[in-house]
């Protein structure tokens, strides 16, 4: 009894094993996707309608978010109480942060470790990933961040802001989009200095705050010149970052980064996701490539999200001109792709190139001596508008991709050269949902 007990638990251990072996890798499977993706914003610093409301939203949208594609804007802030702990979940933005006219006097965003800087805030005199602006500020702690690939850095009229000048920013900024960050304090009263504690005495250098906690971390200007200005995890000539990592390593391999500077793959760093097709040198051929991704903002995916469109490799907002979506996928269009554009009560050479590539109207199209001879427009009130010159009838060529009218097709017109109906020689319906008389 005694063995078959041992041999009992000596199986339980060997599941329990297993099971913790089967998370580890399910996490390293899920470790991007396994967060929140949330959408930013782009209001810039537009005045909210009801600013109680925009509180609400601002905590709907990032609470348990942990990569925001876009923009993290956080404006418009004035109760001191607000409480912005739901965004301590934040590790990457993808575009830029801005922070602007917010009475909080501290803000904390402790995981957020890369600012990628794919869209810029533009204000004179830059183009900034991270901007903060018109505060009441004290303290701003990012101690996570490591990384801003593109864009700069601007504060501007921050008056109670502690702590930011001590920061290195050589270490955080990209090389090629280096610039010193602008600090402007423009109501404060000359002698009326602010007072900030020092930095905690464990930090080596910066801080972002009071506590041992806040101390800057610092993994591309300690390195090694063999690292090539890339990151580290230590000083010596082998302890280099892969030049795919971004934000520091553990380890030299691709897979020991904190965060990718393309794309990551499962955890590992890339320069390009796995293609979906692969070539056959066998067969000379184009294959499936079961180990295919699509590429999801810095990240490699099995599956776009439902609200994107697959295309060529890729997760996209919507299909190019030469496609149309089909499942959720863009496919190629058999001949031009369907494109719906509004009728208009008089053609003329002002307004036809709109029609370019349309393949359905929507209402009704009428052609008039006046499209061929000029378009004097004039308004319900007698006044007259432009005068539109004239325009000969192989202008009519951009109709040759129409297929559907869904009001009335009303030619009227004459030209020497207008003999037949040949730009029209796709058009297979008129609806005649409007008539004209």
């Amino acid at each position: 009894m005694q063995c078959t007990g041992l041999a009992v638990m000596l199986l339980l251990m060997l599941a329990v094993l297993s099971q913790l072996g089967t998370a580890a890798v399910h996490h390293k499977d899920t470790y991007v996707m396994k967060g929140k993706i949330c959408i930013g914003t782009s209001g810039r610093m537009s005045v909210p309608a009801n600013r109680d409301h925009h509180y609400q939203n601002l905590r709907d949208r990032y609470t348990n978010c942990t990569h925001v594609d876009g923009n993290l804007e956080i404006t418009w802030l004035q109760d001191e109480s607000q409480d912005l702990s739901f965004l301590k979940e934040i590790r990457e933005v993808t575009g830029y942060v801005l922070i602007s006219h917010v009475n909080i006097r501290r803000i904390v965003l402790p995981k957020l470790m890369i600012i990628r800087g794919r869209n810029l805030f533009d204000l004179q005199p830059g183009d900034f990933a991270l901007l903060v602006a018109h505060t009441n500020l004290g303290i701003l702690e990012l101690p996570a961040l490591r990384d801003i690939l593109a864009g700069e850095v601007g504060f501007f009229d921050n008056d109670e802001l502690c702590y930011i000048d001590t920061i290195n920013w050589e270490e955080i900024l990209t090389r090629n989009h280096m610039k010193l960050p602008f600090i402007y304090n423009s109501t404060r009263q000359e002698g009326s200095a602010k007072r900030c504690p020092p930095c905690h005495k464990s930090c080596e250098a910066g801080c972002w705050g009071p506590g041992p906690h806040s101390c800057q971390k610092f993994s591309k200007i300690n390195c090694s010149p063999q690292c090539h200005q890339g990151r580290c995890f230590g000083p010596n000539p082998r302890e280099c970052c892969h030049l795919f990592c971004a934000g520091g390593c553990s380890g030299p391999t691709q897979s020991d980064c904190l965060a990718c500077k393309n794309f990551d793959d499962n955890g590992v760093c890339k320069q390009e996701c796995p293609p979906m097709r692969r070539y056959n040198p066998v067969t000379y051929s184009w294959e499936s490539n079961p180990e295919g991704k699509y590429a999801y903002g810095a990240t490699c995916v099995k599956n776009c999200p439902e609200h994107l469109l697959r295309d060529s490799g890729a997760c996209v907002r919507s299909c190019p001109e030469t496609k149309r979506a089909v499942d959720g996928e863009c496919v190629p269009c058999d001949g031009p792709c369907p494109k719906s554009c509004t009728g208009v009560t008089a053609l003329h050479s002002g307004n036809i190139d709109r029609f370019r590539g349309c393949t359905v109207i929507e209402g009704s199209l009428t052609i008039l001596d006046s499209t061929f001879d000029g378009f004097q427009e004039v308004f319900p009130n007698f006044t007259f508008g432009d005068r539109f010159p004239k325009m000969h009838p192989d202008e009519l060529e951009v109709f040759s991709t129409l297929k559907e009218v869904t009001g009335y097709l009303n030619i009227q017109a004459s030209h020497p050269d207008f003999k037949n109906l040949s730009y029209f020689r796709n058009l297979e319906i008129i609806d005649g949902r409007q008539l004209t008389e």
